[in-house]
């Protein structure tokens, strides 16, 4: 079973009762700064603060921020580099994409994802059961590109992130109401966390999930 908590913004933490790892905790964007929150493993999609404040989390932990693939905790992480996309007219870098394998599942993090990454790499990540994607726009993919990257993905099931809340210092993102739109069975939990297993998977079918940030 994974236990998987959305703190706002592209930052969660995915659990067993084996391992935890967290992805790009921010800095003071808004959210709550959770306390004394530990992990094994955190994992930086890119340099920029909003993904890479490790100081947010206490005790040791493996920082993982480059690319490559690495084997830590029985389970393989692999660092897949991709686009950041541009900003008037100025590229704003590299991200990467986390993909793992845990308890039997696959599920990849996309970070800042600013354009759909080339056939190669769909090719790598098509058939994931759980996709964190961001759907704001302007620094990522908005929702209308998040929609075609999840139809060549196919994941089981869909988090979006990145997006504008009431709480959020981030301009320039949309809200969650254009992916809505385009996905009008998402589910609404009233959590900022759920256990997946694979019983969590309904047949041929997609489930889109948002989760509260607290």
């Amino acid at each position: 079973m994974l236990n998987i908590t959305w703190f706002g913004h592209a930052m969660w933490k995915v659990a067993t009762d084996k391992v935890s790892i967290v992805f790009d905790p921010y800095n003071d964007i808004g959210y709550p700064m959770p306390k004394n929150l530990t992990a094994d493993i955190v994992i930086s999609s890119h340099e920029h603060g909003d993904h890479s404040n490790f100081k947010l989390l206490t005790g040791s932990f493996k920082k993982i921020s480059q690319i490559g693939t690495y084997h830590l905790e029985n389970m393989r992480i692999k660092l897949i580099e991709a686009s950041h996309g541009q900003l008037n007219g100025k590229k704003l870098g590299d991200t990467f994409l986390s993909l793992l394998t845990l308890e039997n599942m696959t599920f990849l993090h996309c970070g800042d994802l600013g354009s759909i990454p080339g056939d190669d790499i769909i090719y790598e990540i098509e058939g994931i059961d759980i996709l964190f994607v961001p759907v704001g726009g302007h620094y990522t993919i908005d929702a209308i590109t998040a929609k075609e990257f999840i139809e060549l993905v196919k994941p089981k099931i869909v988090f979006p992130m990145h997006y504008k809340t009431e709480v959020s210092k981030i301009d320039g993102i949309a809200g969650i109401e254009p992916f809505i739109e385009l996905f009008p069975e998402t589910e609404r939990i009233d959590s900022n966390s759920i256990n997946i297993t694979k019983n969590s998977f309904k047949p041929k079918k997609q489930r889109y999930i948002l989760l509260n940030y607290e």
